[in-house]
C-alpha cells in the first residue's frame, strides 16, 4: 500500500494547517454491469480505507460513497456520485479518494470534467494505485490509463449501437419499458397495445381538432381512463406522447435532446431507425402536422381569453387593440371589450378610438370564417387529398376496436357459461359475478371510443364530398372553443376597427 506522494503530502499540510484538524475525506467506489475486473465494492473500500490508516495525520474519512451495479459510461445515472458531488460544492468534502481512476469514469472528457470540478472547489483527488506524482511518466501513465478506459467504453457503446439498429430494423424492441400504447410480444416485437393505442390515436385526434392539453385531460378523466401506473394523466404526458416519434412507427435511440448537463457524455451520434416499428399508431404526416400545431399554439400563447388578441388592429392610430374587461356590477360576469393602448389615459390619451365590445366583434368574425369555410370546401381549390391518410388511420383504429370488442364479448360468454354451471362454488360465482361486471365496462368503454373514432370518419367524409357545412354543423363547430380559435388564426389575416367602421381581411384563395 502506497503512502502519500511529495507532492501530496505538501497539499495536504497546507489544507491541515489552514483547517486546524485532518482533512475531511470521502471514498468512492464503483462497481458496473460490465466492469470484468475481479475488484468488488469491498474491496475498492478497503483498498481506500487502508490508504487512510496509512495518512492518518492528515486524513479523516467522513462519509463512503458507493455504487453496483452502475455503468460509468454517463454521469448523469450515478446518483452516489451525484450525492458526492453536492458535498463536495458545499464545502463538506476537501479530499475524494478511489481504488482505479475508472472508478469515476471510463472517459477521458469525463474525467478532465471532474478533475476541472474538483480544481474548482478546492477538493484533492487521489487515486490509491497512481503514485501521486506530477512528473513526465507518471502523467503519460495515467493518460495512456485513461485512454484505455475510453477505448473500453466506445468499443461497448458501438456494439450497442450495432445490436440495437440491427434488432429494431427488425421490429424488435430494443428493449427498456414499452411506451404507452405498445407492448413487447413473446417474439420481442414491440406491438400495439390496443386498449392503449386506442387512447393515443385519440389524443393525436383531439388536438389535431384543436383541444388544448386541459381539453384532452378532462376527456380522459371524465371517462376514468388512467395511465399505466393508475394516476391521471398530465400536461407533461400528454406532451411526451405527443412528440413520441414511435407512434409514427420510427425507432429513436440516444436522444441528444435529453442532455441536461455538460456531465452527460453521448458515446455515439443520435440513432433514428425509419419503419423500426412495424405497427405506427397514428401515421407519419399527422405526426408532423401536430408538431406544426404545437409550434403555432406555442407563438400565440398569450392572452388566450380574448380570440382576437394579436390579429386586432387600431384603425385611427395603427396600434395593436388589445383584449381588457371591468366589472358589471356584484354577481355578474365581467364585460369583456377590445381596447386601443393609446385611448387610455395611463398612456397619454392621445387616440379617440374608444374601442368595442368583445362579443359583437368576435360573433362577427366567427361567423365570416364559418363563410370562408363553406367557400373553401365547394371550390377546387379545396385539397380533399389531405383527409385520404387520416381517413384509412381511423377505419384501422376502428377495425382494431371491434377486435377488441369481440375479444371481450367472447370472455364475457365463456365467464357467463362458467357462471351458470351447477358445478360452480359459491365463492367463485361471486369473482365470476365481478368479471363479468369488469368486461360490461370495458365494452362500454370501447363502444365509446369506437364512436368517437367513427364520428371522425364522418367528417372526413363530409370534407371529402365538399359538403357545406350545415346550421347543425356550424353550430358544433363553433360550440369548440378549441377550434373556433384555430380556424380564427388560420383564416383571419387582420381586424380593424375604426370609429365608424370595422374592417375583416380573410385569408385569400
Amino acid at each position: 500500500m502506497r503512502r502519500l506522494s511529495n507532492d501530496e503530502g505538501k497539499v495536504l499540510d497546507n489544507i491541515t494547517k489552514l483547517l486546524g484538524e485532518k482533512v475531511p475525506t470521502a471514498i468512492y467506489a464503483r462497481k458496473s454491469s460490465k466492469d470484468l475486473s475481479k475488484e468488488s465494492l469491498d474491496t475498492q473500500i478497503n483498498i481506500c480505507k487502508n490508504f487512510i490508516k496509512g495518512n492518518k495525520n492528515h486524513l479523516k474519512l467522513i462519509k463512503v460513497y458507493q455504487e453496483d451495479e452502475t455503468s460509468g459510461m454517463v454521469i448523469k445515472k450515478t446518483d452516489e456520485f451525484q450525492k458526492m458531488i453536492e458535498a463536495v460544492e458545499e464545502g463538506f468534502i476537501k479530499v475524494i479518494i478511489a481504488s482505479r481512476w475508472d472508478r469515476f469514469r471510463r472517459d477521458k472528457l469525463d474525467i478532465a470534467k471532474i478533475k476541472e470540478l474538483f480544481k474548482k472547489y478546492g477538493v484533492m483527488l487521489i487515486i490509491v494505485e497512481d503514485s501521486g506524482e506530477k512528473s513526465a511518466l507518471s502523467l503519460l501513465q495515467t493518460e495512456m490509463v485513461t485512454s484505455f478506459n475510453q477505448f473500453y467504453v466506445q468499443k461497448i457503446a458501438e456494439d450497442t449501437k450495432a445490436v440495437l439498429i440491427n434488432k429494431t430494423s427488425k421490429g424488435r424492441t430494443g428493449g427498456g419499458v414499452p411506451n404507452y400504447g405498445y407492448q413487447v410480444n413473446e417474439d420481442k416485437f414491440l406491438v400495439k397495445k390496443i386498449e392503449e393505442a386506442v387512447v393515443v390515436a385519440e389524443i393525436y385526434d383531439k388536438f389535431e381538432l384543436g383541444y388544448s392539453y386541459n381539453d384532452i385531460i378532462e376527456d380522459l378523466k371524465a371517462r376514468n381512463i388512467k395511465t399505466r401506473k393508475g394516476n391521471d394523466f398530465s400536461k407533461s404526458t400528454i406532451h411526451d406522447i405527443l412528440t413520441n416519434v414511435k407512434y409514427m412507427g420510427v425507432y429513436r435511440y440516444n436522444r441528444q435532446d435529453r442532455i441536461q448537463s455538460n456531465f452527460v457524455v453521448k458515446h455515439f451520434d443520435e440513432v433514428w431507425v425509419e419503419e423500426g416499428i412495424k405497427e405506427p399508431i397514428i401515421s407519419k404526416k399527422q405526426f408532423e402536422e401536430v408538431q406544426k400545431l404545437m409550434e403555432l399554439r406555442q407563438l400565440s400563447h398569450k392572452n388566450t381569453d380574448y380570440l382576437l388578441s394579436g390579429i386586432m388592429e387600431c384603425e385611427v392610430c395603427g396600434s395593436k387593440m388589445v383584449g381588457s374587461s371591468q366589472s358589471a356590477g356584484k354577481g355578474k360576469p365581467r364585460r369583456k371589450h377590445y381596447i386601443c393602448p393609446k385611448h387610455e389615459k395611463r398612456n397619454g390619451g392621445t387616440c379617440s378610438n374608444k374601442g368595442i365590445d368583445a362579443s359583437t366583434i368576435e360573433n362577427q368574425v366567427k361567423q365570416n370564417v364559418l363563410d370562408a369555410v363553406n367557400t373553401y370546401i365547394k371550390t377546387d381549390l379545396f385539397d380533399i387529398s389531405v383527409f385520404k391518410e387520416a381517413f384509412e388511420s381511423k377505419k384501422r383504429l376502428v377495425k382494431s376496436i371491434n377486435k377488441s370488442i369481440d375479444h371481450a364479448k367472447t370472455s364475457k360468454r365463456n365467464t357467463l357459461d362458467r357462471l351458470i354451471d351447477p358445478n360452480t362454488r359459491d365463492e367463485i360465482k361471486k369473482e365470476l359475478q365481478d368479471r363479468v361486471s369488469e368486461i360490461n365496462e370495458e365494452i362500454k368503454d370501447l363502444e365509446n371510443r369506437k364512436k368517437f373514432a367513427e364520428d371522425s370518419i364522418k367528417q372526413h367524409q363530409m370534407l371529402a364530398k365538399k359538403q357545406k357545412i350545415q346550421d347543425i354543423e356550424a353550430t358544433k363547430l363553433f360550440g369548440n372553443e378549441p377550434i373556433v380559435k384555430r380556424l380564427v388564426k388560420v383564416i383571419v389575416n387582420q381586424v380593424k376597427i375604426g370609429k365608424e367602421d370595422i374592417q375583416i381581411k380573410i385569408l385569400e384563395k
